[in-house]
């Protein structure tokens, strides 16, 4: 059985999660924990990739470390229609650039959010520490959170990137869909599944595929951006609704059964 470690909130796990659920590649998830997890991950694999960065797949001896990664082996190991058309490469190499950079500026602007609402703090703390002490502990989180960021070396004005970046790949995206149901001709891809995630800090999908809970679901929540691009919010769940199977929360150990 594989073991996927990951990020529930994070965009390149979700990436992963969707490929290897498409093709029924059966897997056991486990939510890594910031900074508390760092030496556990390194542990776990002696002989995988420096530095270590979650989403990461795990199969008896072979490490496969990031979702473009993971989501090609999972192509190789599974079943149903494929997700990289030969074809189609070059399309779906230049949306990974994009999405990535995209995933990286929505990282910067929720860490940044995050800092500034003391109960996104709080929900971040691991599931162990009770409710009482949660608050005593927030300058743990609030130490977790500036951790990540130097860790991506996250972008100082996240908004300013918003502004030169993030919005004219989205009205990229919306001129390339043109109101077709998906981005290449041959049906359903990977360059999907991308322009999904591109999405997530627009707004998130909702409980039934992205539980978080409230003051998350908040800073995740970019208002001026949702009001912008509807249109491809509307169209980012039809392709839930069609391709991806429901999730209820994945708790760390659980067993994700084959899919199609």
């Amino acid at each position: 059985m594989h073991t996927l470690y990951g990020l529930g909130v994070s965009g390149w796990t979700e990436k992963a999660r969707w490929a290897l659920d498409h093709h029924g590649v059966g897997y056991r998830y486990r939510e890594h924990t910031p900074l508390i997890g760092e030496l556990a991950l390194r542990w776990r694999t002696p002989n995988g990739p420096r530095p270590t960065t979650v989403p990461l797949l795990i199969e008896d001896e072979r490490v496969t470390m990031g979702s473009f990664n993971i989501s090609r082996r999972a192509e190789e190991q599974g079943k149903g229609a494929p997700l990289f058309p030969a074809s189609a490469m070059p399309v779906i190499q230049r949306w990974e650039e994009v999405g990535d950079h995209m995933l990286r500026i929505a990282r910067a602007s929720v860490l940044r959010r995050m800092l500034d609402n003391p109960r996104a703090l709080d929900e971040s703390l691991p599931s162990f520490i009770p409710g009482f002490l949660r608050g005593l502990s927030r300058p743990t989180a609030r130490m977790g959170v500036s951790f990540l960021a130097r860790k991506h070396s996250a972008v100082a004005d996240p908004e300013a990137a918003i502004r030169e970046t993030a919005i004219p790949a989205l009205e990229r995206l919306r001129a390339e869909l043109g109101g077709r149901p998906y981005l290449l001709d041959t049906g359903f891809s990977y360059a999907d599944i991308i322009a999904c995630t591109m999405l997530q800090f627009v707004r998130p999908m909702d409980e039934a595929w992205w539980p978080l809970p409230p003051a998350t679901r908040e800073v995740w929540h970019h208002e001026a951006l949702a009001a912008q691009f509807p249109d491809l919010l509307e169209w980012r769940a039809a392709l839930y609704t069609k391709h991806r199977p429901r999730l209820s929360s994945l708790a760390a150990g659980e067993t994700r059964a084959s899919a199609a």
